[in-house]
């Protein structure tokens, strides 16, 4: 393989691990958020916060 090849290959590498590094942090947010909801929303139904 050339240097370009290689360097190539890490960066694809790199860019993959980040991308699921921010996926994952997205996500988690996501079901903090959907949780608290639940929470909230579990004790009124008729609260106007909690329409969807």
């Amino acid at each position: 393989m050339t240097n370009l090849a290689i360097e190539l290959l890490l960066l694809i590498i790199v860019l993959v691990n980040f991308g699921a590094i921010l996926t994952a942090k997205i996500y988690s947010q996501a079901v903090k958020e959907i949780q608290r909801k639940r929470l909230f929303c579990s004790e009124s139904i008729s609260n106007p916060y909690c329409v969807f």
